[in-house]
């Protein structure tokens, strides 16, 4: 068993609001469970987090299934990254950790009672989640990262470096970001109308940072900010 993609987070400074924009925009349905909010729909199990932490910014994240997680904190320090959130207790069952990778970007781990399996869809319906990107200032330096800590092969295929489902349990990309604004992680989601998806997002109060684009492959993509400024991506096309 691979160290899979188990659930995403969205950790928010108001969790009722982004509660009410990924609702409206998507479909999900967000149940209230206390700190956190449960997203149903979504393809993969997710949470939006009502982040308390003023000094630390609000960010989209993933959890991954690791078999020991002392193991993989150890591992993470080793390649460079830094342990923000020590291993602790769930109430359902298992643990969690959180770290830095060598840009910054918050990554969790996640160790449960059994290595649950990865969650991926062969099939993406509408507003459900696709794939995930990573955008590092040093491409090479997070391949290996990502490939020390996760086990995950990354092929380079030119600008952008791609992380198979196989491995990661929903496919990836990984590339040099080379403009002002920080590296980040974010999440890209299926939609039936890229146009009306984008006009939806302005009418919510988010904010479009990159318009319909093509895709070679076929179909489009687009990223907008959400209320937090957190970085989401769609898509159309299969």
């Amino acid at each position: 068993m691979g160290n899979t993609i188990k659930m995403f987070v969205i950790a928010t400074r108001d969790g009722n609001t982004a509660k009410y924009f990924y609702e409206s925009l998507f479909n999900w349905k967000v149940t209230d469970v206390g700190p956190l909010m449960q997203i149903s729909g979504a393809g993969l199990s997710g949470h939006i987090l009502k982040w308390p932490h003023k000094g630390h910014p609000t960010h989209v994240s993933i959890y991954i299934n690791v078999e020991n997680i002392k193991e993989c904190l150890s591992k993470v320090e080793e390649m460079g990254g830094t342990v923000i959130l020590p291993e602790m207790a769930v109430p359902t069952g298992g643990s969690i950790a959180q770290f830095v990778d060598p840009d910054g970007i918050i990554i969790g781990a996640y160790q449960g009672t059994t290595h649950t399996e990865s969650q991926s869809k062969p099939v993406i319906e509408v507003n459900q989640i696709g794939f995930f990107e990573i955008a590092a200032r040093e491409g090479d330096r997070s391949k290996r990262f990502y490939e020390s800590v996760f086990n995950w092969r990354i092929t380079d295929d030119g600008p952008i470096m791609s992380i198979s489902a196989e491995d990661a349990g929903l496919d990836g990309h990984l590339f040099n970001w080379t403009f002002e604004e920080p590296p980040y992680l974010t999440l890209y989601i299926r939609v039936e109308d890229m146009a009306a998806s984008l006009e939806k997002v302005a009418e919510l109060g988010g904010k479009v940072i990159i318009p319909e684009t093509e895709i070679p492959s076929g179909g489009t993509f687009a990223q907008f900010l959400d209320l937090d400024g957190n970085a989401i991506g769609i898509y159309s096309g299969r």
